[in-house]
């Protein structure tokens, strides 16, 4: 039987990195080269090698010859599997070996189990040549008289979104039409897919960033242009977005963008829509995310460095962060007969590791949280699951692509492919026959409306929609007496019916339920709702209108942040003269923390008049100086952890709390409105506390109008400001100088202020950073002598030094080869002479890092760190390679360059190192692992403890606290987890001596009795020394015994103390690790 998962072995931990520069002198992994391709398995042996979490069973449902290929799939009311099945794909475009063109095979099935055994064994065609490749699949059954007569399949296919019907009843199509055309990523998985339906009738899809496909789409071109049925021109050019349209074509709508590849939707009973997201491989950003109507998420964003913005006002931050992998097929499991799978949870496909994510989502404040476990995970390498869908009977059912690769270009077969049935254990694996419904649908459509499975409900739907007066009866009583899922599905039916539908729903904004009335205000605001829609025949938006305002904006003090959220989307295009009292109530509502309705916000006011927002910000700033403030931690910009791609709010997480300065500050920065500076000065004019301050100045560094970076002009300036709110003000106007406040560049102010932070030892360095980003070459002199002044700090020195390599190369080399060169000799380099390197490096010189890594007579980690930069450049490399062959790089190195070269972005050189520097030595002993073979692997935190803790070699609590357990010999780990992602902490753990902490710099003690002790000096009080050892052990050390004491340049954590370890247990350990959360993002930064 497949392996049963249980308890916390199930569980996937998940970080909330920061940025931190702190760097870990612990022992860390060297992970081994990526395994040869794995053989196929029998379907048989591949169910054997599948976890599933505990309480349930899965069993084998269906698998080649029966299905091949598998894309999408989707379940019928009568249990009926329906998959699309892509034996072509990516056929358009290339060639591959050993796999040719079949003509036709690109099709829709339906797969039944007709006698009852559990396991399928009937396929009917329904279509085919749906080339070059079906993506998406959506089934809505139509019934006509009390029966059903036939069947409608939504099939992406770009361009074309398709649908294919059976209109006799005979399932196979007998038409075939293009509902709507004009979708980009032609053969490609970044096109158009992820077809479902919603509980208002209509068809929700995606549309992916459009690369890769035939049609050569490039970034940030249009990924579709399409004429929908109205003759509304619809198009998008901001990557993947998220879509609905009406069945009939008409209404298209763009609900988000800002995605890469998000590969399907899910809309649950109250139509909040969900989505999972692909980033590129390596980079930790796959996602779960809850779609904010009109949302953008922020990917490659032209104002961020980061691959998602979600530091930006404006973007949308995503529900759970998952790493990498590759995500497919997701639902919204409404069913009750899987344990431990609350009703509502999201359920994603990662085809990239393997498994089925369970995403339990928790409404909280405007918007949700939520967190991940594994329900279903596969050891097979082959095990490649792509969509899941609910059966009838509410068990889940998942489809398996089987391959050695998915997505791309990476597939390599054509002749496999397996369906798995997820239920309870020791139920009865068989499902009902094709001839009995699990509810007759025309008999009772009510009791069908509240089915576990989406063509069920949707049949159900369009069957009530004809019932007349005693349907709306029973619905009335569902939206009564019904669990709340099963009253929203009432609720948006009802919505539908002509004649009464609006007062049922006027009466719904009075239901004890918070989700029903925020359900009844998105319903009567779907006139005003519609993102890019433009009316037939012109580029113009559509006129909002909304016919029931008085009724909604009586909700503007509703208890609920969902129906106030709600309430502020469905107002947000109607004029400000119609909705402004309610406005500004609104807004006044904000927490101060949720991010979700500050967005919100954004949506509603951004576009408002200046006079509106002018006494908006007026009436913020009277509040906050009237109720003032204390000096106690608040929340600050931006309201969500942004350190690494992965970097999520958990259920459980809380941030800070707010006061009246701190929501103003809060709103001034996400609507980015120059209006707000006046009332931002004047909560700076009041003295404000420490937190307040901060949450202000971010504020005025959203903003783009100048006046706001002249503010922290003249604040910089102040002698009442404190050290640190000053050094956040140079941060941030080292980033805007060059960009939106370029014009104060002419300003006296700034050379005033950044002459008085020259001369200030505790600014000198923000105020070096400032320089050098604006190149203000004045200051180029002054750069020289602080780099010259022996007594000022390294760090302080090595900063002018890489500024003067921007302002003035020349004279920055010649100090720069001055200070490599007294380095000879010395033990240790230090940071000056490392910047020195960094210095070089930057301004071309490319010579001296090779010399420099050669040279014997300098510090080990001056050549390491010439090392480390040189390898940057694919040229140097070559270099490098060359001079190992002729014996030019020290052996002390040889472990550095493999590990660098290995783990290079380079592929043609990670291909090199296979050859020129093995992973193993003669004897098969592991030297280092790809960071690549670590990363595609899911690790599992509990195990990861118990390596830290317990493993005879590693057994890193020997020197390492985390959460008050462990040795302080090296650093408290007890929040790592929010300083480094996965790769920083591979690199740091594989090689401890690469860049050491200078708070964690050991020494040798040279005593007077002859003999050296090394180790990390912890204390030095009363004449004693206490030294940390490698093996954790601390000894105290008489003063007066001790000769001499020098600085060492490699960690004292030895080097390979965990290579034995295999690439799952390195996955394990680097889990626990970003685990390490303690004072994360729910902290004030």
């Amino acid at each position: 039987m497949p392996q049963t998962l249980t308890g916390d072995a199930v569980l996937n931990p998940l970080s909330i990195p920061a940025v931190a520069n702190v760097v870990l002198a612990f022992a860390m992994i060297t992970a081994g080269p990526v395994a040869p391709l794995q053989a196929q398995e029998s379907p048989e042996a591949s169910l054997q090698s599948l976890h599933v979490a505990d309480g349930l069973d899965v069993s084998l449902w269906a698998s080649e010859p029966m299905v091949k290929n598998p894309t999408a799939m989707d379940i019928d009311s009568r249990g009926r599997v329906w998959i699309a099945e892509g034996l072509n794909y990516r056929m358009k475009q290339r060639s591959f070996e050993g796999m040719n063109r079949v003509d036709g095979a690109d099709q829709i099935k339906v797969l039944s189990d007709t006698d009852g055994d559990g396991k399928a064994d009937r396929v009917t065609v329904f279509a085919d040549n749906i080339f070059p490749v079906p993506l998406g699949l959506a089934v809505e059954e139509v019934w006509q008289d009390g029966r059903q007569t036939g069947t409608r399949v939504y099939v992406g296919n770009s361009p074309d979104l398709l649908v294919l019907e059976d209109t006799n009843g005979d399932d196979v199509a007998d038409k075939r039409e293009v509902l709507l055309t004009g979708f980009r990523g032609i053969d490609s998985d970044h096109g158009l897919h992820g077809m479902t339906f919603g509980p208002d009738g209509r068809l929700y899809f995606t549309v992916g960033d459009a690369r890769y496909g035939a049609d050569q789409v490039q970034m940030r071109e249009a990924t579709f242009e399409v004429t929908d049925r109205c003759g509304r021109r619809v198009a998008a050019d901001n990557f993947g977005t998220t879509l609905r349209v009406n069945r009939d074509g008409t209404q298209l709508e763009v609900l988000s963008s800002g995605h890469r590849n998000n590969y399907e939707t899910a809309v649950d009973s109250f139509e909040n829509v969900f989505g999972s997201d692909n980033d590129d491989d390596g980079n930790r950003g796959c996602r779960m995310y809850w779609v904010m109507d009109g949302g953008r998420y922020g990917y490659q964003h032209p104002r961020s460095h980061r691959h998602w913005a979600e530091e930006l006002p404006g973007i949308i931050p995503k529900l759970a962060g998952t790493g990498n992998g590759a995500p497919c097929g997701l639902l919204v499991y409404e069913g009750d007969a899987l344990p431990g799978v609350p009703t509502g949870s999201v359920l994603q496909i990662d085809s990239g590791t393997h498994q089925v994510n369970l995403h339990p989502v928790q409404r909280h404040g405007a918007g949700f949280r939520s967190d991940y476990k594994v329900l279903l995970k596969g050891d097979d390498a082959w095990f490649r699951p792509v969509d899941l869908a609910v059966a009838p009977d509410a068990s889940l059912f998942v489809c398996d692509w089987y391959d050695a690769g998915v997505g791309g270009n990476r597939f390599t077969d054509q002749t496999t492919g397996r369906i798995y049935r997820v239920a309870a254990k020791e139920t009865d694996p068989r499902v009902r026959t094709p001839e009995s419904r699990t509810v007759e649908i025309e008999r009772n459509p009510v009791a069908a409306l509240r089915s576990p499975n989406n063509a069920t409900r949707l049949a159900a739907r369009d069957l009530l929609l004809t019932g007349g007066t005693a349907a709306r009866l029973l619905l009335l009583d569902l939206l009564s007496n019904g669990q709340p899922h099963e009253q929203a599905r009432a609720l948006h039916v009802l919505a539908a019916v002509p004649e009464t539908g609006r007062q049922d729903v006027l009466a719904a904004l009075h239901h004890n339920d918070g989700r029903i009335r925020e359900v009844a205000v998105q319903i009567l605001a779907r006139d005003a709702a519609a993102e890019y829609l433009h009316e037939a025949g012109s580029g113009h938006a559509a006129p909002p209108a909304l016919s029931c305002l008085e009724e909604i904006l009586s909700l503007a003090n509703d208890p609920d942040a969902g129906v106030r959220r709600a309430l502020l989307m469905a107002i947000r295009r109607i004029p400000t003269s119609q909705v402004e009292p309610t406005l500004r109530q609104l807004v006044a509502a904000w927490d101060g923390r949720d991010r979700y309705y500050l967005e919100a916000i954004r949506a509603a006011v951004i576009h408002r008049e200046s006079p509106f927002v002018v006494e908006l910000f007026g009436l913020l700033a009277d509040v906050a100086l009237e109720t003032r403030w204390t000096s106690e931690a608040v929340a600050l910009p931006p309201y969500y952890p942004t350190g690494t791609n992965d970097a999520f709010l958990r259920i459980e997480d809380e941030l800070p709390g707010s006061n009246a300065a701190s929501r103003l500050a809060g709103i001034a920065w996400c609507l980015q409105r120059s209006e707000a500076v006046p009332a931002l000065q004047r909560i700076l004019l009041a003295h404000p506390s420490a937190a307040v301050e901060q949450s202000v100045i971010m504020a005025l560094s959203s903003i783009s109008d100048p006046s706001a970076g002249a503010m922290l002009l003249q604040r910089l300036a102040a002698a009442d400001v404190s050290i640190d709110a000053k050094k956040l003000m140079l941060q941030q106007l080292k980033l805007q100088l060059t960009g939106d406040w370029s014009e104060l560049n002419t300003q006296p102010a700034l050379q005033s202020v950044l002459a008085a932070g020259m001369q200030n030892d505790e600014l000198r360095e923000a105020t070096i950073e400032v320089i050098a980003a604006g190149g203000y070459r004045n200051f180029a002199g002054e750069l020289v002598t602080v780099v010259e002044t022996a007594s000022n700090d390294d760090a302080v020195r090595g900063a002018a030094l890489i500024a003067l390599g921007r302002l003035n190369p020349d004279v920055a080399i010649t100090t720069a080869r001055t200070l490599v060169s007294q380095s000879k000799g010395e033990p240790r380099a230090g940071a000056l002479v490392l910047s020195a390197l960094e210095t070089l490096r930057s301004t071309e010189s490319r010579d001296d890092l090779i010399a420099a890594l050669q040279d014997a007579d300098l510090p080990q980690d001056a050549r390491r760190r010439a090392l480390q930069l040189a390898t940057s450049s694919a040229a140097d490399v070559d270099r490098i390679l060359e001079l190992r062959k002729a014996k030019g790089i020290p052996e002390d190195l040889t472990s550095e360059l493999t590990f660098l070269l290995h783990n290079h972005s380079d592929r043609r050189i990670r291909q090199v190192a296979l050859t020129e520097l093995p992973l193993q030595n003669s004897a098969g002993e592991r030297r280092v692992h790809s960071f690549q073979s670590i990363l595609e692997v899911q690790g599992n935190a509990e195990r990861g403890r118990e390596l830290f803790t317990k493993h005879q070699t590693a057994n890193c609590a020997r020197c390492h606290r985390t959460d008050g357990q462990g040795a302080l010999v090296g650093p408290d780990l007890s929040s790592i987890g929010t300083k480094y992602d996965a790769r920083e902490l591979l690199y740091h753990v594989q090689s401890p001596s690469g860049a050491i902490s200078y708070n964690f710099v050991a020494s040798a003690l040279l005593m007077k009795d002859g003999t050296v002790m090394n180790g990390l000096v912890l204390d030095r009080s009363d004449n004693t020394v206490t030294l940390g050892l490698a093996t954790g052990q601390q000894v105290k050390i008489d003063a007066a015994t001790i000769e001499d004491e020098t600085p060492q340049a490699v960690s004292i954590m030895p080097e390979g103390l965990i290579a034995g370890l295999t690439t799952q247990e390195a996955a394990d350990l680097i889990e626990y690790l970003q685990s390490l959360r303690q004072g994360d993002a729910v902290l004030q930064r």
